[in-house]
């Protein structure tokens, strides 16, 4: 099978040099193992490191632009400006602005170096190889995607559109709230704190209030994508574990069980109505171990009736990747669950929601997936 040598069709400049980066600072592929509890332990640390310079960075930042507002306040109409018009406050404003841009501008290019060197760190303490081949075309470009918040990228993959199933207005408001991330909307909160929080009772403890504020809201950004980059640092290791356990052999498995546990792999990725690269790296590594090629014509209503009448190992692959499945995503969508659950129900066994939801929370602390993990979601069919 041909391998993925870039994650997005036309990866631009910064994802291209970031993605290099991260190939030249990881292992090599003979350190490819599940990082240890104190690897996983380094991995929290720079993580809590990160949101907290994150955190610091808005704090100096909201610092200076409030007493900025303060010393013009003061200096330049000894702190009352109620009784000026808009053309005399004019000047004031733009010089306020201006300033505020240049200090917004700079803070948010420290947020991005913070969590781009964070994700580096992230990954060489995880020891993800990502040197060359299939890693780097794929995992590297993905961990760049989220360092660079830019949205997981649309095209086909072996002929499944992940986002089949999202409305078109959807897809329009979701790629405008990814460029309003960070940098626009961090401007906002400043614009909302002069103008809109400035007219209430509050008018006064503005400027006190923008550094605290400011440091929440970068600990917030920073947070998001380290969680995330956690998420596809070691969401691979969870798929790898996967194949190494139920499809070493799969080579050899039937024609028909080959094309359900194909189709279950790709219903699974437009339920999630996201191209997340852990879903993509899962149904690369299947499809490899399964030796299929060529487009799949998904259809799972068509493989669903041949569940009942795969053995017990054959119905455990396909609940065991559907699991996975839901574990390794950007989130747990309702889609996906109900396809577990009905697809337990088929196999003669119940999903135990809570015990998914509890397992994708210990994935994305580290905790390392076994066979007994993912068993112990599912329990005997009460009827």
């Amino acid at each position: 099978m041909p391998r993925t040598r870039t994650y997005s069709p036309e990866p631009n400049i910064l994802e291209r040099r970031f993605a290099d980066h991260l190939a030249r600072r990881s292992p090599g592929d003979d350190a490819w193992a599940a990082p240890s509890d104190a690897r996983v332990r380094r991995i929290a640390r720079v993580t809590r490191w990160s949101v907290a310079l994150a955190a610091l960075a808005g704090g100096v930042s909201g610092g200076m632009i409030g007493g900025a507002e303060v010393w013009m306040r003061q200096g330049l109409f000894d702190g009352d400006m109620g009784d000026l018009g808009w053309r005399e406050a004019l000047p004031y404003w733009a010089a306020f602005y201006a300033f505020a841009g240049v200090i917004s501008a700079v803070e948010i290019a420290l947020l991005y170096a913070l969590a781009l060197v964070g994700i580096a760190r992230i990954t060489q303490h995880s020891g993800l190889p990502l040197s060359h081949g299939e890693g780097h075309g794929l995992l590297a470009h993905s961990l760049a995607r989220a360092g660079l918040e830019f949205p997981n990228p649309r095209g086909r993959v072996h002929g499944i559109d992940p986002y089949a199933r999202v409305a078109r207005w959807k897809l329009t408001a979701l790629n405008l709230a990814y460029k309003m991330k960070v940098g626009v909307s961090s401007f906002l909160l400043r614009v909302f704190l002069r103008r809109v929080a400035a007219r209430m009772a509050i008018r006064g403890l503005v400027p006190l209030l923008a550094g605290p504020l400011y440091a929440v809201w970068n600990a917030w950004i920073v947070a998001r994508i380290m969680a995330e980059a956690r998420l596809r640092t070691l969401g691979p290791f969870a798929v790898d574990t996967l194949i190494a356990a139920q499809f070493a052999d799969a080579g050899d498995l039937g024609g028909t069980e080959k094309e359900v546990l194909e189709h279950a792999a790709g219903e699974m990725l437009t339920r999630a109505q996201d191209g997340h690269p852990n879903l993509i790296y899962l149904l690369e590594r299947l499809r490899a171990a399964l030796r299929r090629d060529g487009d799949i014509a998904l259809d799972w209503d068509a493989m669903r009736p041949h569940l009942r009448r795969l053995d017990a190992a054959g119905q455990a692959r396909v609940l065991d990747l559907l699991t996975v499945s839901c574990l390794i995503g950007g989130r747990l969508r309702p889609g996906q669950v109900a396809l577990v659950r009905d697809t337990c129900r088929d196999c003669g066994a119940t999903l135990r929601d809570a015990r998914l939801a509890d397992l994708r929370k210990a994935l994305a602390r580290g905790r390392k997936l076994t066979h007994a993990d993912l068993q112990a979601t599912r329990g005997p069919n009460a009827s």
